[in-house]
């Protein structure tokens, strides 16, 4: 496993494709529906996993947004993240991260070098976009760099403690995929992250509600 990247501070902005936005809605097929979430995948090439996602979420937008940028909620709330560290910001709304996600054994873990852009369009919504840069990334025999990661999350506030969440994701894991793991990286990896994330900025949400009870109490 790859040794954590000296001097670099941890951080996470997951979460997930553009590539993937011109397909038609009736090109994808809703899987599952549970707690306000819906997912849908398409026909894809073989070893390549294509998904979106939309939810509901009770949780201001600025709840989501503070855990996508918060560097230590990696594990929390995506997938099998190991870690993820940046390694460079060029400007306010955009930077350079490196990442290590867990695969199921016997297979090696994935890893690479994303790069993020963040910002809010002229509709007000919160738009964050990612994709894999296989020439950053160090190599390291003992990890695979993905053939393909390309991912994009859009918030939109609703309410001021509610908001709409979309993403499209499109995987390409590279090595071999056991038929067992299919599933798992089409429906799992997408749907497991974006409930983490919700939860995770239900739980922000609550906790700042109560340090301003707790404040109005005190006076402090």
């Amino acid at each position: 496993m790859m040794k954590p990247i000296k001097n670099l501070t941890l951080l996470l902005t997951f979460t997930l494709s553009t590539l993937i936005s011109g397909l038609t809605y009736a090109e994808w097929t809703l899987i599952k529906d549970e707690r306000k979430i819906q997912l849908f995948t398409s026909n894809h090439p073989e070893h390549t996993y294509t998904s979106r996602i939309t939810a509901h979420v009770a949780a201001p937008m600025a709840s989501i947004i503070e855990v996508l940028e918060d560097p230590s909620a990696c594990k929390n709330w995506l997938f099998r993240c190991q870690t993820a560290q940046r390694i460079s910001e060029e400007k306010s709304n955009h930077l350079y991260t490196y990442y290590v996600r867990d695969y199921p054994f016997p297979l090696k873990d994935r890893h690479g070098v994303i790069e993020i852009s963040r910002d809010f369009n002229k509709s007000g919504d919160f738009e964050l976009t990612m994709k894999l840069v296989p020439s950053m990334t160090p190599e390291d025999t003992t990890l695979i760099i993905p053939e393909t990661f390309e991912a994009k999350i859009t918030l939109r506030k609703t309410s001021n403690n509610t908001s709409t969440l979309s993403l499209e994701h499109k995987l390409n894991p590279g090595g071999k995929v056991p038929s067992w793991l299919k599933k798992s990286l089409h429906e799992e990896f997408p749907f497991n992250s974006i409930q983490g994330l919700i939860e995770s900025a239900q739980q922000i949400t609550l906790s700042n509600a109560k340090s301003s009870t707790t404040k109005g109490i005190t006076g402090i």
